[in-house]
């Protein structure tokens, strides 16, 4: 492998003037220039990217911190949004996951730093607000997605989740439905969970109705979460004509587990979801949700980012979104 020193010797130039090219710290003679070019092809050299990042204290990378790789659609929404916007950049992202873990979370962005990523764009969800606000109050600018940061809230992109199952709640009570199943995250300290749940709650109670904890079940929210939360509904033997889900996974498994049981959707149990997930539209019924614009928060964030690295204002851009209903056909 060719080395800084083999470029300076075929070019006939001293290797800081070689480390001046590639780096672009300084003037370079013209016929000096090409003669490093043509050296660095010749020889197939690339550039150490950690070296150049040490010399110019930039790598050129945003480093982005999600919850799960592999947890769904959601993230790669997300992250399609927020490489859509880097590319344009000409940058690059370096993507490591958290998994609603502190310990992970601490790792992943310790590890982002490390690299000498010129900014971050943190899904976190497990650490606490006063570690984020001291990684923000740092010289790496920081960027929160899916979350409020005290103190940070010009940096924090963000949905209005309350509202959002306010919605959904609605329309099924608009439907002519009031006894209503949700299906929920189980992890009671998860911010997005307690939000949703006030969601639930306070449409129910502004519309009369008293609420009924029979009709809340718990599980891990995915798929098989969905299923085995409604399940559990099934085995209580309470009364509902609607299920409410906490996201479009979890509504995915929960009717699964009602049409294994004979129940047809949506002329007994009607369902909505949360998020809009790619496959709703696909799935039978095609499943009324609401949309939580991930991919556009990606985005947006992505560039947040980019405008606080190159000190540019960031007057203008959207921080808060609000989740709005999709009809299909799986409300009667």
């Amino acid at each position: 492998m060719a080395t800084i020193k083999d470029v300076s010797q075929l070019a006939n130039v001293s290797i800081s003037t070689v480390s001046r090219v590639i780096n672009s710290t300084a003037q370079v003679a013209p016929d000096k220039r090409e003669a490093v070019l043509a050296a660095m092809k010749e020889l197939n050299f690339r550039p150490n990217s950690f070296a150049q990042a040490l010399v110019s204290k930039r790598s050129n990378c945003i480093g982005v911190l999600v919850g799960d790789l592999c947890g769904g659609p959601f993230f790669a929404q997300m992250m399609r949004g927020i490489e859509t916007m880097v590319d344009k950049a000409n940058k690059f992202t370096i993507v490591m996951s958290g998994n609603h873990d502190i310990a992970r979370e601490r790792h992943a962005i310790q590890a982002l730093l490390q690299r000498q990523c010129d900014a971050l764009i943190l899904h976190s969800k497990a650490l606490p607000d006063e570690e984020l606000c001291e990684l923000a109050a740092g010289s790496t600018p920081i960027v929160f997605i899916n979350r409020q940061v005290p103190g940070f809230e010009d940096r924090c992109v963000w949905l209005d989740n309350q509202a959002g199952i306010t919605t959904a709640c609605q329309h099924l009570l608009d439907a002519g439905h009031s006894k209503i199943v949700f299906i929920t995250s189980d992890d009671e300290a998860f911010v997005d969970g307690q939000q949703r749940m006030a969601g639930y709650t306070q449409t129910l109670a502004r519309a009369g109705i008293a609420f009924d904890p029979a009709l809340i079940s718990r599980a891990f929210a995915d798929e098989n979460g969905g299923y085995v939360a409604m399940c559990e509904v099934l085995a209580r033997g309470v009364e509902f004509t609607a299920v409410l889900g906490f996201n479009d996974g979890m509504v995915a498994g929960a009717i699964s587990c009602l049409l294994e049981r004979g129940y047809k959707i949506p002329q007994q149990i009607s369902v909505v979801g949360f998020d809009d997930i790619p496959y709703a539209r696909y799935i039978y019924p095609k499943l009324t949700t609401v949309r939580y614009p991930i991919e556009e928060m990606g985005s947006c964030a992505a560039e947040l980012a980019l405008r606080l690295l190159a000190h540019k204002p960031v007057d203008g851009l959207t921080l808060k979104f609000e989740a709005q209903l999709v009809e299909r056909e799986s409300v009667a």
